[in-house]
């Protein structure tokens, strides 16, 4: 919601209190937020962005085009501060306040780039340490939660199938040895050539 005032000469102006509650709203973002990364977008057509805003927003990661100096003022005092040089020209970051989607936002903005030239990473920061583009790329080849639990589970249960399966094979075992006495009982035997 954003409301704008027409000035003489034809520049757009942000009211004040419009200004105060995005920064509030970017604050209150900015205090919860476990990862971030800053994009440059300049030459991203208006359905590449919606694209790319729709893949995080499906992974539960926030994105937006973000005013300078607005963001400037919001930061202060939170892990994003580390950030404040990178805030030059047209930026969009890209956020979540849960580490388990540092991966997936990672993994959805190296493979946007690397498909869309026009998408820049500039830089992230990860629990208020900065975080460059090639530390992103490392980032987003990590495996997601589930896939680590299902790892540890697996590795977790071979020791344990392994016991299970040596168990049954003793009695299986034994039940194929007089499975073939009963079969060489009931069989007639030949008679010996003489």
């Amino acid at each position: 919601m954003l409301v704008f005032l027409r000035l003489k000469g034809g520049n757009l102006r942000l009211k004040k209190e419009v200004k105060e509650k995005q920064v509030a709203w970017l604050r209150d973002q900015f205090q919860v937020t476990k990862a971030l990364f800053l994009t440059d977008f300049r030459s991203l057509s208006v359905s590449e962005m919606n694209q790319l805003r729709s893949e995080l927003r499906d992974r539960g990661v926030a994105f937006k085009v973000l005013k300078n100096t607005l963001t400037r003022r919001a930061y202060q005092d939170t892990d994003v501060a580390a950030i404040g040089p990178d805030l030059a020209g047209p930026r969009a970051a890209a956020w979540t306040s849960t580490e388990e989607n540092v991966p997936a936002m990672a993994k959805v903005l190296v493979d946007f780039a690397k498909t869309h030239p026009n998408l820049v990473l500039v830089r992230g920061v990860l629990n208020g340490k900065l975080v460059d583009p090639s530390e992103m790329d490392t980032l987003s080849k990590l495996p997601s939660r589930e896939e680590l639990l299902g790892r540890v589970l697996g590795t977790m249960m071979a020791p344990v199938s392994a016991f299970v399966n040596t168990l049954a094979a003793i009695p299986r075992s034994f039940l194929n040895v007089l499975k073939a006495i009963e079969e060489q009982k009931t069989t007639p035997s030949e008679p010996a050539a003489g």
